[in-house]
């Protein structure tokens, strides 16, 4: 019997780790379809006829409204129904828009495409940080997780292959593939490249397994419910929420803005710098990302029970100087160099703080926890795309301060991050010695 147990427990260990790997494939998928619109700004905006004000709300304040506005609806149905097949519709639906974005033809044209490809987003993050925490146990959660935030990085790595690699095939391509009666432009090719390879994620998840979800006594899986829990510990959930959104807003503003400000100060076409910039995420934010869970892992062991609100503060303490010194850098190489130490202090704090969220909430409310967690990215760090344009357009009035309005962005974002995680850290020590079961 004992043997038997044994090998069900060796198995039950594969198909969590299975998860996990598809889970992430998923993720990575989503980061490609995001990302790679980031390295393909400057053909869109000449095409489109888009300034920076426009590319910068379409790359951030649609994307992040739409998420919120179908994220926690879809959060609740992840904890009531099947968060398996809810992921592979949302994964089928944002390809599908992904291949709509490279049909666009002006300004709302492509806002629409990319307002539903962010519903279809809205899918993956809550019900995977549900499904992982179902078979995972709390004080183990940090790795598993962190290996789910490293979709971050590897999926901009392989954005800017498969970009680079496209956009190679695509003088091959363009005579077959017309569009308004001409050969179809090299960034509309990648467009519809990229919502294919959507199908190798969709064959993953047909093999994963949805787990038995353990409902607590008294717990009803609706919003309502999730906010009358959440009342008596908001700060500890605060430091999680908003300390991680406000600490992450600068960096997503560089990731999106970066390849077009160093084509500006210094001159290297897009494709040269998203393949740094791919290197970059694989070599320093999946290092990061790793790294992160290990140390909230570490320093839990080592008796601290605000291990993972203590790497969002040492994140947001460290990573905030190397952000402004890649837009001060006097050339590209200096540059990128800076930028790959702020990647690596970036992916650091994702894991553990989607784990500290998880660790302080129950089964029935953790896909909706979640996704306060990623509408607030969406809504709240998402503004610097937008504000970062603004500021380039409105304050400094010129196209090659870029630097300087994401240098401003980075000091202030990163400071209110970084004194919110010390200040409230220990709301969330509180939280965990109450427990999530009363």
């Amino acid at each position: 019997m004992s043997t038997l147990n044994q090998a069900a427990s060796v198995s039950s260990v594969r198909q969590a780790w299975y998860m996990v790997f598809a889970l992430t494939v998923c993720n990575v998928m989503s980061q490609v379809d995001r990302f790679a619109m980031t390295l393909l700004v400057t053909p869109m905006q000449q095409e489109l006829h888009l300034n920076d004000t426009q590319t910068g709300l379409i790359g951030g304040l649609v994307t992040g409204l739409f998420y919120a506005i179908a994220g926690l609806p879809l959060a609740r149905i992840a904890d009531q129904f099947s968060r398996k097949w809810l992921i592979f519709c949302g994964l089928l639906g944002w390809s599908l828009m992904t291949m709509a974005s490279g049909l666009a033809v002006g300004f709302w044209t492509l806002c629409l495409a990319r307002m539903l490809l962010s519903v279809g987003d809205a899918s993956l993050g809550p019900a995977a940080n549900s499904l992982i925490a179902n078979v995972f146990p709390a004080q183990r959660l940090s790795q598993p997780l962190s290996v789910f935030a490293t979709a971050g990085s590897f999926g901009n790595t392989v954005a800017a292959m498969l970009v680079a690699g496209l956009l190679a095939l695509a003088p091959f391509m363009s005579p077959y593939l017309m569009f308004a009666g001409a050969p179809m432009a090299p960034w509309r090719i990648v467009m519809l490249g990229l919502g294919l390879v959507g199908i190798i994620p969709l064959l993953l998840m047909l093999y994963v397994r949805e787990p038995v979800r353990e409902i607590e006594t008294g717990a009803k899986p609706d919003f309502r419910g999730f906010l009358a829990y959440l009342k008596p510990r908001w700060r500890a959930y605060g430091v999680c929420y908003f300390g991680y959104a406000l600490f992450v807003l600068p960096f997503i503003a560089l990731a999106f803005w970066l390849p077009t400000a160093f084509e500006r100060v210094h001159h290297l076409p897009t494709p040269t710098v998203g393949f740094w910039l791919g290197m970059g995420y694989l070599v320093a934010g999946v290092p990061g990302t790793l790294f992160g869970g290990w140390l909230a892992e570490r320093l839990e062991r080592s008796g601290r029970a605000d291990g993972k609100i203590l790497v969002l503060f040492l994140a947001s303490f460290l990573g905030m100087p190397f952000g402004v010194l890649s837009q001060l850098a006097p050339d590209f190489v200096w540059g990128i160099g800076f930028v790959w130490c702020a990647m690596f202090c970036a992916a650091t704090a994702l894991g553990p703080v989607s784990a500290a969220i998880q660790a302080i909430t129950p089964s029935a409310y953790r896909a909706q926890a979640a996704a306060v967690l990623y509408l607030l990215i969406f809504i709240v760090a998402f503004m610097g795309i937008p504000m970062t344009g603004l500021m380039t357009d409105l304050v400094f009035k010129d196209p090659l301060k870029i630097g300087m309005a994401l240098s401003l962005i980075s000091i202030v974002f990163s400071s209110l991050a970084a004194l919110l995680a010390w200040r409230w850290k220990g709301h969330f020590i509180g939280a965990v010695a109450l427990g999530n079961h009363e």
